[in-house]
């Protein structure tokens, strides 16, 4: 009979599955679907990504108050009472800017990799060794916290116990609900006005973004109820207990580093974490699907000055998911489906540094070929939202 933790990883794996397949085949991507709206009017990939959020916070707000699932002390813990806006907001922001140059955010390049796009592959690398650094050596400890250690806000000075909605307005499980309802609907509201606008691929979109955000309320269902606790109990009799369990959800960009530190130590079994099987579980949903859809199609690697862009993205996403504690999937789905107000901050971070990188890169070349990817008939804008996608 297996044990209770590897049944919980092998769970995790399947909804990664399903998250990696309708993050293929709904083209969900945050720069991509800004670049998209800002200069070619298109909302269908940015529709994606709100429904994805508006499932999410209906059904984590339903699990919580149905399932009484408790989702105060999740990993990582978005409800904390210690509100870092400074890391919110400055890590954010540089991975706004990080993503537009990386061509997509950890989830987005792991979807391409599986595609057969092989630019993403040193990208990937490059953000896992980043995280990795930033998570598992002194980086981090010695040339970010004793600055931005200080911009933070300790709410239980002002008798708030967390950073959650409900307990921002004083209220309980009942308030709870009733904001991730109104949350949810009005991502959801926004989604549909935005599709209305067009007729193309509605069915796919929906389906996708739906998926995606059912898999990360089901997540939360799975680490926080009976067969998380039970991995949890288990955990507690084992000699070498894994690494990393706890009530969470999908996140990508830490988990990268967590990836490194499995591979570093390949016959330490407990380094398999909750993010070392979501990478892998989201790679393999891609494959699976860009074949099954015949759109699987090898890519050659960029041009040398395409490489030192996507490379300096990569670090930049790195460093900035770390710094502000998530990334679009962390901040933008797992986080605001607790309807944590650093996540909200944190996302709103995220969208205003990937907006301002794309309108420099349109204010400095109007019409230059970007990634070698676009005809020179093409606007160098329109290239950046298809290459980003």
């Amino acid at each position: 009979m297996m044990e209770p933790t590897t049944i919980l990883l092998l769970a995790v794996l399947a909804l990664a599955l399903v998250f990696g397949a309708a993050a293929q085949f709904s083209r969900v991507c945050v720069p991509g679907g800004l670049g998209d709206w800002m200069f070619r009017g298109e909302h269908g990939r940015l529709a994606a990504y709100f429904i994805a959020i508006g499932v999410a916070v209906i059904g984590t707000g339903l699990l919580q108050a149905l399932a009484g699932i408790d989702l105060n002390d999740t990993r990582p813990t978005y409800r904390s009472p210690e509100f870092a806006w400074g890391r919110y907001a400055i890590g954010g922001f540089l991975f706004g800017v990080g993503m537009v140059l990386a061509r997509g955010c950890p989830v987005r390049n792991l979807v391409k990799l599986g595609q057969g796009n092989l630019q993403s592959l040193p990208v990937l690398l490059v953000m896992a060794l980043t995280a990795y650094a930033m998570t598992r050596t002194s980086l981090y400890a010695d040339w970010f916290l004793p600055w931005v250690g200080s911009l933070s806000l300790n709410l239980t000075q002002f008798g708030v116990p967390r950073q959650d909605l409900a307990s921002l307005f004083g209220g309980g499980a009942d308030l709870a609900l009733v904001l991730a309802l109104v949350v949810g609907v009005a991502f959801l509201t926004l989604s549909a006005r935005s599709l209305a606008r067009s007729t193309a691929h509605r069915g796919t979109i929906w389906l996708g973004g739906g998926l995606i955000g059912a898999t990360v309320a089901a997540a939360y269902w799975l680490t926080g109820g009976p067969l998380g606790q039970k991995a949890m109990e288990a955990a507690e009799m084992m000699d070498t207990p894994p690494e990393g369990l706890g009530t969470q959800s999908f996140t990508f960009a830490a988990p990268l580093g967590d990836v490194v530190h499995y591979l570093s130590h390949p016959a330490a079994t407990s380094a398999i974490t909750f993010g070392v099987v979501a990478v892998a579980g989201v790679l393999l949903g891609a494959l699976l699907s860009a074949l099954a859809r015949r759109e699987f199609a090898m890519q050659r690697f960029g041009a040398p000055r395409e490489w030192a862009r996507t490379l300096t993205g990569a670090v930049l996403v790195g460093v900035g998911s770390v710094l502000a504690m998530g990334c679009t999937v962390g901040h933008g789905l797992s986080g605001i489906a607790v309807l944590a107000l650093g996540s909200f901050v944190g996302l709103a971070a995220i969208l205003a540094g990937a907006w301002s990188a794309l309108k420099v890169e349109a204010l400095l070349s109007e019409r230059a070929m970007v990634g070698g990817g676009c005809e020179s008939s093409v606007p160098a804008r329109d290239c950046q939202a298809l290459e980003n996608g």
